[in-house]
C-alpha cells in the first residue's frame, strides 16, 4: 500500500486533470462529464458547462458548483472506484458538436481511440444495447494530457 503522506492531494490532481483537459479541448463552449462506477455496482456521475477562451489570460466561465462537483468525483476516482471515464462534448456550432473520451486511472484521464468513444458512447448502459449516433456529433479521440510537470503520463 502506498504511503498516503507521498502521495498527492487527490483533488488537486483533479483540479490540475479538470485544467489539462480544458487546455487539450481549446477555446470554446464545452461540457465535461466524469462518470464512475464501485465493484458493487453503485455509479456516480457529475459534469460541468465551461466556457474556455485561452487567448484571453486562460479564463474559463464555469459553473463553481458544478466544477466543484466534478474534480470531487474525479478525485474520489482513485480511491473507490473500480471503472471512471470521462467524457467532453465541444459545440461547434448549435447543431455539431465533437465528443471525445479518456479512461481514468489512479484518478488521471488517459486517451481514449475513436473507435472506443463511439463504442462506449453510443451505447445503452442499462441493456448493454447499441445506440444510433447522434446527428451532428463527430466522435473523436481523446488527447494526451501532460502532468502539471509537463511532461506527459504513460
Amino acid at each position: 500500500m502506498h504511503n498516503p503522506a507521498t502521495l498527492p492531494d487527490p483533488f488537486e490532481t483533479a483540479a490540475q486533470a479538470f485544467s489539462a483537459l480544458l487546455d487539450a479541448l481549446g477555446p470554446g463552449r464545452h461540457q465535461l462529464v466524469c462518470s464512475a462506477h464501485t465493484a458493487l455496482g453503485s455509479f456516480a456521475s457529475a459534469s460541468v458547462d465551461a466556457e474556455y477562451a485561452p487567448d484571453d489570460q486562460d479564463e474559463v466561465d464555469a459553473d463553481s458548483e458544478g466544477w466543484l462537483m466534478f474534480c470531487h468525483l474525479l478525485a474520489q476516482t482513485s480511491i473507490g472506484f473500480r471503472d471512471a471515464a470521462i467524457f467532453t462534448r465541444t459545440y461547434t456550432t448549435d447543431s455539431a458538436s465533437v465528443v471525445r473520451g479518456w479512461k481514468v486511472t489512479n484518478g488521471w484521464p488517459y486517451p481514449m481511440d475513436a473507435a472506443d468513444v463511439f463504442a462506449t458512447y453510443c451505447t445503452d448502459l442499462a441493456t448493454g444495447d447499441p445506440l444510433p449516433p447522434e446527428p451532428g456529433t463527430d466522435y473523436q479521440a481523446g488527447t494526451p494530457l501532460p502532468t502539471a510537470s509537463g511532461s506527459s503520463r504513460p
